[in-house]
């Protein structure tokens, strides 16, 4: 059989799909960034096909190939079905630009291109027509009707942040970090964020604590310079200052930065780095307790200058401070103590950090509380204001959305109903592009090794992949994209018919408030996007 068909990018094509459902025709806001797939299959191998495209419209699309990875890992949480797979099985993920190996076919089973449709488009329907030629095969070819209706997706107060981890571009890489090559690269990693929505980004004052061994450490990726002269700690913010002027010409709002205290305790010091009598040298670590005279004498001379330079260069108001990485109830004093040592030099910074316990939020110990999904019902019923949401490996089970690869798109996608319906303000991931082994222990190649070593689900730890000169996308952070657009047209529709009755349409379609119940599959998704065009369009 050699066939080609249009199809949602809801699907996810694996080498044991059978034919998958057909969709001739979608719809789009003006300024939405539109995804849908071309499935084909072939009764021999080919490669370095060759796509064209014919349409009106066709230097607003962009088509990559689908690639397969393995899904080692699909979950680690018992009694969770809504999944593609229970047991490991090769996934499609990588979005592999068409460059000179053009379209790649393999035999017997169906393959996907990934065709997305981005720009300043004329509003009307706009047919696409798509043939894959090659020498030993007559062409194949299929048609898509594609409408832009006459209105657009509006800016929402809403922020976005996925952990950027510097050291992984310098170790896969294998590059001086923030050397001119290196720098290329790190700015398409970040422009590629941007462009799915991050507004937010963790900035590497020190080398971030996060994700790393007791006793281990990562990559020094350090921005402050800091020297110890006369047993006194002098402070260059220069490379600070000039790396977030840059990435906030380049569309980040908001500063994220890198955390003073070890994660999930507040134990220990992050690892820093200076000069002393002229030799680079480790000042802080493991071995140095966070509430020790030795580190709170550093940040006594250290955040009051780092404050006053900030307030100077006018980018405080932009920050957001970390004091620890999720923090639990057993480590309430040792965040209390190191909250008091930070507000002691920063009374008016803004403190935000993920954490699961109500309790940290009642006693006032976090400023801007961002919650777990599988915990964020008690912040919910208690109406905490600007509440954010996040999740990572630990909200897997109850059908709570994630981005892992063994998850159906429609379980990602559907994160943007549930933002909008819960009113959060903002949303954190830890991976945007986490290529190590759980905790840091070792490097590891994502285009192989998607369970960081097999210590978390395939897929939790990036959404991009480091190809041949930058990041390729995954469909998961197309489809986690879609989810932001979904939030947007809701609230374009709010703007038209008000809250409580773009409330009401959601119930009625079976979205509950919280992040656990809603309808499954791919079709509520699809009939409430044309349900909500047709409101749009009256």
């Amino acid at each position: 059989m050699i066939k080609i068909i249009p199809v949602s990018s809801l699907e996810k094509i694996l080498p044991s799909t059978k034919t998958p459902p057909v969709e001739k025709s979608g719809k789009m806001a003006k300024n939405e960034v539109y995804s849908f797939q071309l499935a084909y299959i072939y009764d021999c191998s080919l490669k370095c096909a060759k796509l064209t495209i014919d349409s009106p419209i066709k230097d607003f699309i962009t088509v990559r190939q689908v690639d397969y990875v393995p899904c080692t890992t699909p979950n680690t949480w018992a009694g969770d079905d809504y999944m593609i797979s229970k047991e490991p099985f090769l996934c499609p993920d990588v979005l592999r630009p068409l460059d000179k190996r053009g379209v790649t076919a393999r035999y017997g089973y169906w393959n996907a291109l990934w065709v997305t449709v981005k720009g300043d488009l004329p509003v009307g329907k706009h047919k696409i027509k798509f043939t894959i030629s090659h020498e030993w095969r007559e062409p194949i070819s299929c048609e898509y009707t594609l409408e832009v209706l006459d209105f657009q997706l509006p800016c929402v107060d809403f922020t976005y942040t996925n952990w950027f981890h510097y050291d992984s571009i310098a170790n896969y890489y294998k590059l001086p970090v923030f050397s001119k090559k290196y720098n290329e690269l790190m700015y398409k990693f970040i422009n590629r964020a941007i462009d799915h929505g991050m507004n937010m980004l963790l900035i590497p004052m020190f080398t971030p604590p996060l994700d790393t061994r007791v006793g281990s450490e990562r990559l020094t990726v350090q921005l402050v310079d800091v020297s110890l002269e006369n047993g006194e700690y002098v402070f260059d913010f220069d490379r600070l200052i000039a790396f977030m002027n840059k990435v906030s010409d380049l569309g980040i709002k908001y500063f994220e930065m890198s955390h003073l205290f070890t994660q999930w305790g507040a134990s220990s010091c992050p690892k820093i780095v200076g000069k002393v009598n002229g030799r680079t040298k480790k000042l802080f670590g493991w071995n140095d307790k966070a509430c020790g005279e030795k580190y709170a004498h550093f940040l006594g001379a250290f955040l009051p200058k780092l404050r006053q330079r900030l307030i100077d260069e006018g980018l405080y108001e932009r920050c957001r401070f970390h004091i620890s990485d999720e923090p639990n109830d057993r480590c309430i004093d040792n965040y209390k103590h190191a909250k008091e040592i930070f507000r002691k030099y920063m009374p008016d910074a803004i403190i935000t950090d993920a954490l699961s316990h109500y309790d940290f939020y009642k006693d006032g110990l976090v400023d801007s509380a961002i919650c777990g999904t599988d915990a964020i019902d008690v912040f919910l019923e208690n109406k905490v204001p600007n509440l954010w949401a996040y999740y990572c490996c630990a909200q897997a089970g109850k059908n709570l959305s994630n981005r892992f690869l063994a998850f159906p798109s429609a379980r990602t996608r559907v994160l943007g109903i549930q933002l909008y319906l819960n009113n959060i303000k903002g949303f954190l991931h830890w991976g945007y592009n986490f290529y190590n082994a759980e905790l840091s222990d070792v490097v590891i190649d994502p285009f192989y090794t998607t369970d960081a070593g097999g210590g978390l689900q395939s897929g939790d730890g990036y959404v991009v992949y480091p190809g041949d000169d930058g990041p390729w996308d995954s469909i998961r952070h197309e489809c986690f994209y879609d989810a932001f657009q979904d939030m947007r047209l809701l609230y374009a529709l709010e703007n038209k018919i008000g809250r409580e009755s773009v409330e009401k349409i959601l119930l009625d379609n079976g979205f509950e408030k919280g992040f656990v119940n809603y309808p499954l599959g791919n079709k509520p998704l699809i009939e409430l996007r044309k349900q909500i065009h047709k409101e749009l369009t009256k």
